[in-house]
């Protein structure tokens, strides 16, 4: 399996991204959203609210740095981890049709986030896309990295 190729896999078998963002003190901010697997890989979607900070840090600075990973309970588990983090880009759908997609594609991994609370414009779809990611591969050795590039 190649280095794209893992990256797909740890994209595609996780369910949470932990997102930094910068706030307007130049304070880092991270929060966990769910999130869904775009064309590949490299792009992500979530959906958030409005009113959240984080709109508003993205809509100021769409820089972010991104974490998939999950926990382990037994050092087996560990010895089998792979995980990414890394430098993207988030862009805020200004339009229905790009808010939307994001829709769907969370939908349709989380079906009961169609139950959020509040009217569906009260959210916006959000997209990521990686630019520069580590990958790093516990079953190579035990923290073995490497760098894959997108953008």
């Amino acid at each position: 399996m190649n280095s794209k190729e893992k990256v797909f896999d740890v994209v595609k078998n996780h369910n949470l991204m932990s997102v930094a963002t910068v706030d307007e003190k130049g304070m880092p901010k991270v929060r966990s959203v769910d999130y869904a697997m775009g064309e590949d890989e490299s792009v992500l979607y979530f959906i958030t609210h409005k009113a959240t900070h984080k709109v508003k840090e993205l809509a100021a600075n769409n820089r972010i740095y991104i974490s998939i990973d999950h926990d382990c309970d037994t050092m087996e588990e560990l010895q089998q981890l792979r995980y990414i983090k890394g430098s993207a880009k988030a862009y805020i759908g200004d339009t229905p049709e790009k808010s939307q997609k994001a829709f769907q594609a969370v939908i349709q991994k989380f079906p009961y986030l169609k139950d959020l609370p509040g009217e569906p414009s009260d959210f916006v779809g959000v997209r990521v896309e990686l630019e520069s990611v580590q990958l790093t591969d516990n079953t190579v050795h035990f923290g073995y990295t490497e760098e894959v590039k997108y953008r």
